[in-house]
């Protein structure tokens, strides 16, 4: 990631803070953009510090111009955006019959909206400038069903027939896009349910079960396969996704 500059959403917690301080590990420039304002300007605080380069965005993906104007941030800071990972996102456990019109509309205005501008306003620039990378966090419910989080699934399987589709749109512009599908990774997200169980070590007991290693993964884990996607490593993958589940799509039971 040499040089490379771009933007990483929902970026001041869990996967996107891997993302973004690992980016500017591999001497990427980063604009570190999080509804989170404080939190975006900790993280990119971290990163300077360990000799990193980046700076902090405010962004709620659910506003057009926020999107925009992070974009543009690393246009004015560095002269360019050479990559995109719209990873913000948001979950919401309960049955579909229980779900109000507000909370779908606010799953799908983050999840699946958020990735669209992210993804439109990005193509805008990248093909004026001769390419780019976007990589989407998507989930391992882009592939499969979980009746406790049925709008989320939902969300997560646009997320990935949009990456499907701006990878075939734009690859001759020299665009690529792919996405993640991640497992349940130990995310503040994720740390939240279990503490709403009452029971933190019973419920990531269980949850670690479902996996063939019997172990939550790490965000960095998924950072990492980001990395490789946004890498020129991966330059002839596109409108795909990679799996980073410890094998958990791959069992039965």
């Amino acid at each position: 990631m040499e040089n490379k500059r771009g933007v990483v959403t929902g970026a001041a917690s869990g996967l996107g803070r891997e993302i973004a301080k690992l980016f500017a590990a591999e001497g990427g420039k980063v604009v570190v953009a999080d509804v989170n304002a404080d939190g975006a300007q900790a993280v990119a605080a971290e990163i300077t510090e360990a000799g990193g380069t980046a700076v902090a965005q405010p962004c709620d993906v659910t506003v057009e111009d926020e999107i925009i104007a992070a974009l543009e941030r690393s246009e004015s800071k560095w002269g360019g955006l050479d990559f995109l990972c719209n990873n913000a996102g948001v979950q919401l456990e309960k049955p579909l019959d229980e779900t109000t019109n507000k909370e779908y509309d606010w799953i799908f205005d983050v999840n699946v909206r958020g990735v669209f501008w992210g993804c439109k306003h990005a193509v805008l620039k990248m093909r004026e400038s001769g390419g780019g990378v976007i990589v989407n966090t998507a989930s391992a419910l882009s592939l499969i069903s979980d009746p406790f989080l049925p709008v989320y699934t939902a969300s997560k399987h646009a997320v990935l027939g949009l990456t499907r589709s701006v990878g075939v749109a734009y690859a001759a512009d020299g665009i690529r896009c792919n996405c993640v599908c991640p497992g349940d990774m130990q995310t503040p997200m994720i740390e939240r349910y279990w503490e709403a169980t009452g029971d933190v070590e019973k419920a990531k007991a269980e949850m670690a079960a479902m996996y063939p290693a019997k172990q939550i993964g790490q965000p960095v884990e998924v950072a990492r396969a980001v990395l490789f996607l946004a890498s020129e490593e991966a330059s002839y993958m596109n409108g795909s996704f990679m799996q980073v589940d410890g094998g958990l799509l791959s069992k039965v039971y």
